[in-house]
């Protein structure tokens, strides 16, 4: 018997994306899917959202165009996450969760198209891509869930440490449970291995996933788990696409000089000439932060912008705002982002982000030279013109340093800030120190406070939200 799913259930999933049972139910006299088509455009979302600003104010990457309000705790969950706060619970200030909301919303979707699609009117191609792009697609939202709410994976402790709620099925009847962290990760590495046959070479679109995305996120999860050389063979497969590639922001540069000479001396009008699009090729999957003008607008802190080379560097010269004016209420030597036109793809992955993961797999396993081949090839999409060097190092350890002050460059403002200071700080038991350097609008006077995070801290791990802990088995994992 073909089965039917009420489009206007989908939308309400998001709404009980918590609670302990999935919605698999059709009301008399609602619009149903019938096609392969209907199903597969339950793929692409149209705003695919992942709320990540507290994540930024607590790796460091921003501050508050008007810090005193931080300082009152007018926003206490960017104030906790920015002042490192062990003392206050971020439970007390979360209702609801945006991030949680929606990655459970999608996987809701995703399960209605594994679930379903087989009986759809359609061609069977149709049936194995959307199959496999639901599975890869579900595979990304819980790896997303599982580093926000759990402990860092630790093979060691994975197999009792508190994961996730997983759905896996469409079951009206089933109650949630809340798998370890090792399940959760044998889930997303399941859902990788099924879909990576059937993913196709080239999307629809950078809103859909494709055999390359899917590739990087296998080594992504193996480079989280400490298999280098799983991590490694699968990056080198995600580089091995005839679409993909790099953003060549020195020929944009060099283009837009020509066009318009007097951006050198401008700099305030870059962010209003440089854009690309979302099907940018370098997307190896497009999906927003909060929303689509995510990072924008964003003030990045001093200590960030001090990694740019500010005359070569053409992250730092084409895509932060100078035309902004200093706000005294800001960080002193904090900078807006507000070129919103290069689409950041806060949410997605990046072929940038696959190169550097390769040359961190190469530095771990103490290759030096191609640790830093993957750095610089990178590196070289990324300087002016004239100004471009290869980068040198001692060892492997000081590649593998590269790399690190290399991925807060290229990857800042997307999740890996937040997830690389979790799995830094589990893996090499490091202790993070930040200033905060503030000046008094009327007196002029600077003052400087120094805050600590220890390897072990609570901040590392998300509570769950309270519509969470009101309608499912959970046990809370943190403050």
């Amino acid at each position: 018997m073909k089965k039917y799913i009420a489009i206007s259930i989908l939308c309400l999933s998001m709404f009980f994306s918590a609670c302990d049972n999935f919605l698999d139910v059709v009301p008399k006299g609602q619009s149903v899917l019938n096609s392969t088509s209907d199903y597969l455009g339950l793929i692409e979302e149209i705003d695919p959202c992942y709320d990540m600003e507290n994540f930024w104010y607590m790796a460091n990457e921003v501050c508050n165009y008007n810090m005193p309000l931080l300082d009152v705790y007018q926003y206490p969950l960017q104030s906790i996450s920015f002042f490192w706060d062990e003392e206050k619970s971020r439970y007390e200030y979360t209702e609801s969760s945006e991030l949680y909301n929606y990655c459970y919303a999608r996987i809701a979707k995703y399960n209605v198209v594994i679930s379903n699609i087989d009986d759809a009117e359609g061609p069977s191609e149709d049936k194995i891509l959307g199959k496999a792009q639901a599975r890869i697609m579900r595979a990304y939202n819980n790896f997303f869930l599982v580093n926000t709410y759990a402990k860092f994976y630790d093979k060691n402790t994975a197999e009792a440490d508190n994961g996730i709620i997983l759905h896996e099925e469409l079951n009206l009847e089933s109650t949630s449970k809340q798998y370890s962290v090792a399940e959760v990760y044998n889930s997303i590495e399941r859902d990788i291995t099924a879909a990576l046959p059937g993913l196709p070479e080239r999307a629809a679109s950078a809103l859909r996933p494709d055999k390359y995305f899917g590739y990087a996120l296998k080594a992504k999860v193996h480079l989280y788990k400490g298999e280098i050389d799983s991590a490694l063979n699968a990056g080198l497969n995600a580089l091995k696409s005839d679409y993909h590639k790099l953003w060549d922001m020195p020929a944009l540069y060099t283009q837009l000089v020509s066009e318009f000479p007097f951006l050198p001396s401008s700099p305030s009008m870059w962010v209003m000439y440089v854009s690309r699009a979302i099907d940018d090729p370098e997307n190896l999957l497009f999906q927003f932060g909060l929303n689509q003008f995510s990072p924008s607008p964003s003030y990045v802190r001093k200590p960030i912008i001090d990694l740019y080379d500010k005359n070569s560097d053409l992250r730092y010269i084409m895509c932060f705002a100078y035309y902004m004016p200093d706000r005294p209420t800001a960080e002193v030597g904090a900078v807006a982002m507000m070129n919103s036109n290069i689409k950041w793809n806060c949410g997605g992955i990046r072929l940038s982000e696959v190169y550097l993961m390769v040359a961190e797999c190469y530095a771990r396993k103490g290759d030096k030279g191609n640790a830093l081949h993957y750095l610089n090839e990178l590196r070289k999409m990324r300087m002016k013109p004239g100004t471009y060097e290869d980068l040198d190092a001692a060892d492997a350890n000081e590649a593998f340093r590269l790399v690190r002050d290399e991925r807060k460059r290229e990857l800042l403002l997307t999740s890996n800030g937040f997830f690389d200071m979790r799995r830094f700080c589990a893996e090499f038991n490091e202790t993070l120190t930040k200033d905060y350097v503030m000046k008094n609008s009327t007196t002029g006077e600077i003052t400087t406070k120094t805050y600590t995070l220890r390897p072990d801290s609570p901040l590392l791990i998300w509570p769950f939200p309270k519509n969470a802990m009101e309608t499912s088995n959970l046990t809370q994992n943190t403050k």
